[in-house]
């Protein structure tokens, strides 16, 4: 545990926040959980590595994946004040920082910027990020929060999808340092999560600001609820308590989904 992937030094990181810092690592998030898992971490902790290469997405389908030099692999583990009940709309948050980011740091025009439910982040059509959330139980009881992000900078892998392709930041134009956008991920994600433990209120206000930089808004998709189940509808924004996509089926029913595959129908592809 050597490197120090992006230039970063502990003192580059907010108050509390300690950093550990790889080589290589099969993944954060899996060290994130253990580590938390076993007690050693107790402070809010990020795990940043130069190359990972088991990294995890969402859901039944998610295989692994790996991560290239130079591309951002990065969990934040820490231990929110805030009900766990309240902890699945930090995947909001988390979209939304990366969204300013991208624009603050990157220079990417907003309306060029969309998140894809639950998790996703896209420049210009292409994604360009992911994000998981994890929870792990601590020796003492206490429950952490893990938010694993992956951020295509330099370069972007094929995907089998036959809805979008992955992009990277350079191929996109952004020639500016890379540890610019990581410093900038990590101080806002401090901060947010910070002021998420202030906030003690109704998290409607996050769902509209996310639903205003959805992908597919309005558009028919398809939701893989699991191998064996799907849905086909037209995705009509997400509910203001619980954050769920909100799925309006051909009959007229209003179906709300709290986890699932997104996937643009094949209509609606053609028609765009």
């Amino acid at each position: 545990m050597t490197a120090h992937p992006f230039d970063l030094a502990a003192a580059d990181l907010p108050s509390p926040w300690v950093g550990r810092f790889y080589d290589q690592i099969g993944s954060t998030s899996d060290e994130a959980l253990a580590l938390v898992r076993s007690g050693e971490v107790t402070a809010p902790t990020l795990f940043l590595t130069d190359e990972q290469t088991a990294g995890r997405g969402r859901g039944r389908a998610s295989g692994s994946w790996s991560t290239n030099a130079g591309n951002l692999a990065v969990s934040f583990a820490h231990f929110p004040q805030s009900p766990v009940r309240d902890w699945p709309a930090l995947s909001y948050v988390a979209g939304l920082v990366l969204a300013r980011t991208l624009t603050d740091v990157c220079g990417f025009p907003e309306d060029s910027i969309r998140l894809k439910w639950p998790n996703d982040a896209f420049v210009s059509g292409g994604k360009v990020a992911g994000l998981l959330l994890e929870t792990a139980t601590a020796p003492t009881g206490q429950q952490a929060l893990v938010l694993g992000m992956g951020l295509n900078i330099e370069t972007a892998p094929q995907l089998d999808r036959p809805d979008y392709v992955a992009r990277d930041l350079r191929a996109l134009g952004y020639d500016g340092p890379a540890k610019a956008v990581v410093l900038a991920l990590i101080h806002n994600w401090a901060e947010a999560v910070r002021r998420f433990d202030l906030d003690s209120g109704s998290r409607a206000h996050l769902f509209r600001e996310w639903q205003s930089r959805a992908l597919y808004l309005n558009e028919e998709i398809n939701v893989r609820i699991d191998a064996e189940n799907q849905l086909r509808g037209q995705f009509i924004g997400l509910d203001d308590e619980t954050g769920a996509l909100k799925l309006k089926m051909s009959n007229g029913e209003i179906r709300t989904v709290l986890a699932g595959d997104v996937m643009l129908h094949a209509s609606s592809q053609s028609n765009g």
